[in-house]
This record gives structure tokens, C-alpha cells and sequence, in this order.
């Protein structure tokens, strides 16, 4: 059975409260072709359409037209996979550990994004209020040869000391630290969220400069 008539029949059975969401499952043909056989989305599949697919585009933090709140989209799913029955408790188990980890991962996102912009990003720093013109030195020069000034990648979390964070960038393992967080925001983190950061060094860490999304513990980046 393809997805498209899985989905189709699906409907034909469910409660009216799943009939109002019909979004969600329009996410999941956009993310996975409608003739997709409905055994080849796998848990892993699953987890990736969730904790990366639809974190980029379309989650309410993505900017996309049509964004869908995650519970709303996990409830969705799990009705649907219930019904489908075939290997529906992998599926579920995945849907009960991403619902409330999705939903913190989009809030991390959303306050640091709005962090940002009303500090105005990295030229919010007094680092950068000096002179160049005058000649003036910014502590985000390179002072030495082969220093790193600015970093940006995917960094998973590795420890929480108060506003302070130690993160490995994902794809070269490198450990970063500190890198200085706002203390509300740190204090709501946890090990192992990705993040995607732009980085820029000062005389107290690693500063914040730009981010992108958030991601799950355990997301394929």
C-alpha cells in the first residue's frame, strides 16, 4: 500500500479531531514521494522527516508558509501509524520521545533567534563598537597566526556550566569552549540539542554572532 492510499483510507476511518489536520499529512508527502510504499518509511525515516526535515521546512520557526505546530503534527502521526498497525510501536516510540523534545528544540531556536535580533547580532558586542577608521583593534581579529576568530558548524551540546557551554561541532569533533549563552536560555538547555552557530572569539569566550535551527538530541545533521 502507497502512502497516498494509506493515507486516503486513513481518513476514511478516523475521529473528526484527526480530519482537522489534514496539514500534517500533507507534510508527509511533501517530505516523502505519495507513492512511497508505506513500509519503506522506516523509524530512522521517521525520526529524520521530524527532528530535521520539517525543523527546515516547516516548523513555525522555519518562516514557511504553512507552518503546523509540532504536537499537533506528532498527535497526527501517531493516530495514523496506530492504524496502520505494521511495526506502529517503533514508529510510536519515536513520536513519544520527539513530541516534547521537538517542541523544546523550536524554542531554543526562537529565543536565541530573538536574542539576536534585538542585540542586533554580533555588531552588538561593544568588541565591535571600536574605530576602525582610527585604526582601532577589535578582540575578534586574529592576534596571532593560525588563530581561529570565527567558527560556524553544528554543535551538539556536551556540557552546562551557567551561561557558560561547551559544544563539539559535529562534523570535525571539535570541542568548543566556552561559548557564552544567555543565562535564562543556558539554564533551559540540555546535553546533546544541536545547534547550528556562527561563532566569533572575545577576550571572555566565544560569542554568539548568528544561528540557524535547532535540532533534537540524536538528529542525523
Amino acid at each position: 500500500m502507497t502512502l497516498r492510499e494509506a493515507i486516503a483510507r486513513f481518513l476514511e476511518h478516523s475521529e473528526e479531531s484527526v480530519k482537522d489536520a489534514p496539514q500534517s499529512f500533507a507534510l508527509l508527502t511533501a517530505c516523502f514521494s505519495p507513492d512511497t510504499a508505506l513500509d519503506e518509511i522506516t523509524p530512522a525515516n521517521l525520526r529524520d522527516f521530524l527532528a530535521r526535515w520539517y525543523i527546515e521546512q516547516a516548523s513555525p520557526t522555519s518562516e514557511a508558509d504553512h507552518a503546523i505546530e509540532a504536537q499537533l503534527l506528532c498527535d497526527a502521526l501517531a493516530e495514523f501509524f496506530r492504524w496502520a498497525e505494521s511495526g506502529a510501536e517503533e514508529h510510536l516510540h519515536i513520536l513519544a520521545e520527539l513530541r516534547q523534545s521537538l517542541l523544546h528544540a523550536l524554542e531554543i531556536s526562537a529565543s536565541l533567534s530573538q536574542m539576536l535580533a534585538e542585540r542586533g547580532g554580533a555588531f552588538g558586542f561593544p568588541e565591535f563598537l571600536t574605530s576602525f577608521e582610527a585604526g582601532g583593534h577589535s578582540s575578534y581579529d586574529l592576534d596571532e597566526a593560525g588563530e581561529v576568530g570565527a567558527i560556524e558548524g553544528y554543535f551538539r551540546i556536551t556540557r552546562i556550566e551557567g551561561a557558560m557551554i561547551e559544544a563539539e561541532e559535529v562534523i570535525t569533533e571539535e570541542r568548543v569552549w566556552p561559548i557564552i549563552f544567555p543565562r535564562d536560555l543556558a539554564s533551559r538547555l540540555t546535553n546533546d540539542y544541536i545547534i547550528n552557530l556562527e561563532l566569533v572569539r572575545s577576550k571572555e569566550g566565544w560569542q554568539i554572532a548568528a544561528c540557524g535551527f535547532a535540532y533534537p538530541p540524536g538528529t542525523d545533521i
